[in-house]
């Protein structure tokens, strides 16, 4: 190594500068097309696309001597969309066709005997990067190698399998495959081989090389089509969907012992029943099909039976006859069970379950393609297909070494419940209802492997969650609501046999309003997992009421309520479940919102909007028997009033642009209460709590599309309550807003 006193003038530039030069060569979606309109040639060949792509780059600088780097990219595609028409009309089919005339809902059924689209794909990566740093302290420095080669092939297809019939199925499946060539490149001292050998190697047997990744996707849909038989297909709509991903990885540091494979699948049906035309024909009597005589009353209170023709009127005096009474209180009670119990319009039913699987130390070399699509299933291919569908959870034999192996199996499953339903209160109004519950497991489970491949468990550790749609409304809302804390406390008791038990089963029962179903004996053991309802009203056309016509042209109200029971349990040694925490949370959200939009002001618009919203969460963990409460009260109002063509002198012009004022105003109070169980007193113990609170004006002219100007000031403040110690702050804000878009 030469010293600086031995450089050069160039030597010393070259030393001293920072160099970077690159190079790129690419070409995308190339086709090689045949002029041809023979079919099988343009289904082959002329799908085909190829692409390519080459950088490289070479840098120094006075830390770096030289770094040369180069990667390449190579890909194939082959897409193709076969005919629509490769199918079977069942009805055409002699024999079973003449079944199939018979019914008329599925004389159009076919079966199609080939996917509706195919592709596949080739990729092939590879990349070389060197680096040598200066010397420093005359201290020679060695050039660092990286290089990599991988490859990629993979296939997809969708497939509609039957249409028109009972059962309609459409599938999909993709696969993708990587792979490493890596070991090619270097011999055993660490060297670079040559370009001949490598893809001499290839060409003779590695081809893509050894596989590290494998992923696979299936799909399975459905939408059953109901017979017209009593109307049934009017009336519900059913629709299901199972899907499964599949995954092998295989470290290639570890041969033995490198291989894992798990899925993840899930599963959904949903159904639609349209309940108010199901049951509305239960309450039209044959009497209200039957159109009545026309009738009039002439001017002496007499009632005319119009006969028919233009100039002739029978009139008839009758005396005026109602029901019977026991008919009357009968129609009534008719009417009454239609409008509380038949009166809804849908309801949406949708159940979701999903459910995944990770093993490690798979024994077998195989990904499984092989067994997924054979016809018999080989052990040595890999996991079965019922793993990669996900209909079994044995992966195959597990590897082990010469010493104790450790593996795990992880499992895990979640499942949701959910039901809607909606119906109109009166003119304008819409009461939304639903109901909801879910609940989930997660699973790990090490085992030990011995020298002769003995498994046997070493442990197990489990936790899950269980989560529901509640009702617990403040006490003293309703003359009937006596839930909340202060029960809580009542109905625990510190002395029981188990007390921990107690505080739980209180902890619910105390928050609950109105627990019919939990009264019930026979709903003791799954009353916790009965969701309850949850609603939404929504009241628009308030301005029709008389009181409002003169005031604006449109006003809204909202109203809505949510809350969740949610609780995480862990497996104890003895294999029972032990709730970790509890979690009860409820809000309106709105309490209340209205919407108004007022009429013509001069010559705008004036709109406003007020809102209220409350939300309380209760925690209790398994360490402590205290009860955390967070709280949080919103009220919000908005006012905005626009003009168009609102006229501004500027500069001697008179400018006719849209203007907008807007004011806005909200405050927020959140807080924190501890509850002590053991020591219980009605206020708790404040723990933090804030008030913020915000005041913002704002202008906004618009001058064209393309420039705007806003001109605002907002002050926030924020105020300690409790046991809170953050200071007091104020905060001004203002400032001009000028947006210009650029094109």
């Amino acid at each position: 190594v030469k010293s600086q006193q031995d450089q050069t003038p160039e030597q010393f530039v070259t030393e001293t500068q920072t160099l970077n030069v690159s190079n790129t060569i690419s070409a995308a979606n190339v086709k090689l097309i045949i002029p041809t309109d023979v079919w099988y040639i343009n289904d082959s060949w002329n799908a085909l696309a190829f692409g390519f792509n080459y950088n490289n780059s070479f840098s120094r600088s006075p830390t770096v001597e030289k770094s040369f780097n180069w990667v390449w990219n190579a890909n194939a595609n082959y897409n193709i969309s076969l005919s629509p028409d490769l199918y079977i009309k069942l009805a055409d089919l002699p024999i079973i066709g003449a079944v199939f005339q018979l019914f008329k809902d599925y004389k159009d059924a076919k079966i199609y005997f080939a996917p509706q689209n195919f592709a596949a794909v080739i990729t092939a990566k590879r990349n070389r990067n060197s680096n040598k740093t200066r010397p420093r302290t005359n201290v020679p420095t060695n050039e660092i190698v990286a290089r990599d080669f991988t490859t990629s092939r993979g296939f997809n297809f969708g497939w509609r399998l039957t249409e028109g019939g009972l059962i309609n199925f459409t599938t999909n499946y993709n696969v993708t495959i990587n792979s490493s060539l890596a070991y090619l490149l270097e011999d055993q001292f660490g060297n670079d081989r040559t370009e001949t050998d490598i893809w001499n190697d290839i060409i003779g047997g590695a081809t893509f090389g050894k596989d590290y990744r494998y992923q696979q996707s299936f799909d399975v849909r459905t939408s059953p089509k109901l017979p017209s038989l009593w109307d049934i297909n009017r009336y519900f709509t059913l629709n299901a969907g199972y899907s499964v991903q599949y995954q092998w990885n295989f470290d290639l540091r570890q041969e033995v012992l490198g291989r894992s494979a798990g899925y993840s699948r899930r599963f959904t049906a949903g159904m639609v029943l349209r309940w108010k035309s199901l049951t509305e024909p239960l309450f039209t009597s044959s009497d209200d099909d039957t159109k009545p005589e026309q009738t009039g009353t002439n001017n002496k209170g007499e009632e005319e039976i119009i006969a028919g023709t233009e100039d002739s009127t029978v009139t008839i005096v009758k005396s005026p006859r109602k029901p019977p009474a026991l008919i009357r209180a009968l129609l009534f009670l008719r009417s009454a069970v239609q409008w509380v119990f038949f009166d809804w319009e849908n309801f949406n039913i949708n159940f979701s379950h999903d459910n995944s699987v990770s093993k490690s130390g798979i024994k077998a070399y195989g990904t499984g393609f092989a067994n997924f699509w054979g016809v018999t299933q080989n052990p040595d291919n890999g996991p079965s297909r019922a793993f990669q569908l996900g209909l079994s959870s044995d992966v195959g034999p597990r590897a082990f070494s010469s010493e104790n192996t450790n593996l795990s199996d992880v499992f895990s499953e979640k499942n949701s419940f959910d039901v809607k339903t909606s119906r109109p209160l009166w003119e304008g109004a819409k009461l939304d209802i639903n109901w909801n519950v879910g609940w989930s497991m997660n699973k790990t489970t090490t085992l030990q492997v011995d020298k002769i491949g003995t498994i046997t468990i070493n442990n197990v550790t489990a936790s899950g969650t269980l989560t529901r749609s509640f009702l617990t409304l403040p006490s003293g809302l309703l003359p009937f609501v006596d839930t909340g804390i202060e029960k809580v406390h009542a109905l625990y008791n510190p002395n029981a046999e188990d007390p921990r038990k107690s505080l739980s089963d209180a902890f619910i029962e105390g928050f609950e309003t109105v627990p019919l179903v939990s009264s019930l004996p026979a709903f003791n053991e799954v009353a916790k997992y009965i969701p309850r309802p949850n609603w939404r009203i929504s009241w628009d056309g308030l301005e029709k009421i008389l009181f409002f016509k003169s005031l604006a042209e449109r006003i809204t109200v909202d109203h809505a309520y949510t809350s969740n029971y949610t609780e995480g349990w862990k497996l104890t040694r003895e294999g029972n479940q032990e709730i970790q925490t509890q979690r009860i949370e409820f809000g309106f959200s709105p309490l209340i919102g209205l919407n108004i939009t007022f009429g013509q002001l001069w010559g705008g618009n004036l709109t406003g909007n007020i809102k209220f919203s409350s939300r309380n969460s209760y925690d209790l963990g398994l360490s402590t028997t205290n009860i955390n409460e967070t709280l949080s009260k919103d009220i919000g109002f908005t006012a905005g009033y626009s003009k168009s063509g609102f006229e501004l002198p500027l500069f001697g012009v008179s400018l006719k642009n849209d203007i907008e004022f807007l004011f806005s105003y909200s405050t927020t109070r959140n807080s924190t209460i501890r509850y002590e169980m053991n020591d219980f007193t009605e206020d708790g113990i404040p723990q933090d709590g804030t008030i913020r609170t915000t005041i913002e004006p704002r202008i906004k002219y618009t001058i064209s599309s393309k420039v705007s100007l806003s001109i605002f000031f907002k002050r926030s403040t924020v105020e300690p309550e409790g046991a809170a110690r953050i200071p007091p702050t104020t905060t001004n804000e203002a400032g001009l807003d000028v947006n210009i878009v650029i094109q």
